[in-house]
């Protein structure tokens, strides 16, 4: 499994990003994670390097099972967070078998087709418990070039861009339809707001895993 972030991972952790940004997605990450128990376990899902958000949740005093496609960025994330547990793989491919407290998809599931977000949306529903949180980015532009197409048409799947030289392929429909595949798999969203204007309008979500059981 080869991925485009194996060519850049040392060059992607070196990069400084700034402070205000950081404290901008810790301050979503702790969001989740408020009233959690100790040791309570969270899933990273498109986890990189750890740093910031992984290594932030486990200084927090909560486990971490970060997955990711890239290897060189997990041997980044092992070096950078050795509490955690790291798993080399495909997000769409993988199951989890036991449920997390919360999860994070933090500029991470865009970087898939988007055929594959609403199973996405699914499979995270399915791997935590009732009641808990989401943290995720929705890219904020539909990569149909043809707006007054269906919002379901995939014809166009994406559209690529570069970094440090290499080629990244980013995926995704307009912010609505990614809420309509949250809200279909079984969660409430409790903040949706655009958090970053300037790439292609950035959203940071926050939704709640329903109770199916209370909700009957």
């Amino acid at each position: 499994m080869h991925n485009s972030y194996d060519h850049i991972a040392e060059q992607w952790h070196a990069k400084v990003r700034g402070q205000i940004y950081v404290d901008r997605v810790l301050d979503y990450v702790d969001k989740i994670l408020e009233g959690l128990p100790p040791g309570a376990r969270v899933l990273d899902l498109g986890c990189g390097s750890g740093n910031p958000i992984a290594k932030h949740i486990v200084q927090k005093g909560f486990r971490v099972v970060g997955v990711d496609q890239s290897q060189k960025m997990l041997e980044i994330a092992r070096r950078e967070v050795p509490e955690a547990e790291f798993i080399h793989a495909d997000m769409v491919e993988i199951e989890f078998g036991e449920k997390f407290a919360a999860a994070v998809a933090w500029d991470s599931i865009f970087h898939v087709e988007r055929r594959h977000h609403a199973a996405i949306s699914r499979k995270l529903a399915d791997s935590l418990e009732p009641g808990a949180r989401l943290l995720l980015s929705v890219g904020g532009s539909d990569a149909n070039p043809n707006p007054d197409g269906p919002a379901s048409d995939d014809s166009n799947e994406g559209f690529t861009s570069e970094m440090f030289g290499h080629t990244f392929f980013y995926s995704g429909y307009e912010p609505r339809v990614a809420r309509e595949f949250l809200e279909a798999a079984g969660f409430e969203i409790e903040l949706w707001e655009m958090d970053d204007p300037s790439s292609r309008g950035h959203i940071a979500a926050i939704a709640r895993r329903v109770d199916r059981r209370r909700r009957e």
